[in-house]
């Protein structure tokens, strides 16, 4: 017991720094290491959780593809900004009360003849014979009164032309030009009658 008693007592006492430091030491043995998460690993975890709540406010902030309004006078005006879902615009028509088919179409194309019986002779009747046969079928078929373009991007719709269970039909056609981006055909089917699918075929007008 003496010579222990005299080895204690030439060991130096623990200043409160060793004992902080085994005390930590003490602790780490008790628990699972950790994983280390580096300055490079938090930055990337920031930026997908930045991305991630700023996506929803970068979606759609463009204008849409299209946008049908409706006038006092009940006639609409269809904007086309970009070719793209032909059914979402049918849909917004059918919500104000035109039937319609609609159908876009790439550069040098065109639907297929005989698609739908006409119901007037814009659509499958015969050709007109000069200026005075192309005047009197233009100021007289309901399909070029019931659609008139009016702008690069916009044409307009009047009802009054379109009888009851008439299909207004529209092909547009990509012209990849700013200036005009479309050209647009128009025609009213017989109220009832079947739209067949477009077949495109080459057009070289």
């Amino acid at each position: 017991m003496d010579v222990l008693k005299s080895m204690w007592e030439t060991i130096p006492p623990a200043t409160p720094e060793d004992l902080a430091g085994a005390r930590q030491r003490l602790l780490d043995g008790m628990h699972p290491r950790r994983r280390i998460v580096t300055v490079p690993r938090l930055l990337v975890a920031a930026g997908v959780a930045a991305a991630a709540v700023l996506t929803p406010l970068v979606i759609g902030t463009g204008p849409p593809a299209y946008a049908v309004t409706e006038s006092p006078d009940g006639a609409l005006t269809v904007t086309v900004n970009e070719l793209r879902d032909p059914a979402g615009l049918e849909a917004e028509l059918g919500a104000v009360g035109i039937k319609a088919d609609v159908t876009f179409l790439a550069p040098g194309t065109r639907c297929a003849d005989s698609r739908f019986a006409g119901a007037d002779a814009a659509y499958g009747g015969p050709p007109p014979s000069g200026p005075d046969g192309l005047r009197a079928l233009v100021n007289g078929a309901r399909s070029f009164k019931a659609t008139r373009v009016v702008s690069v991007r916009e044409f307009r719709i009047d009802p009054r032309y379109i009888e009851p269970d008439e299909t207004l039909v529209l092909e547009f056609r990509d012209n990849r030009n700013a200036q005009v981006p479309w050209r647009l055909g128009a025609w009213l089917a017989q109220a009832g009658a079947p739209v067949q699918p477009c077949t495109r075929v080459a057009d070289s007008n």
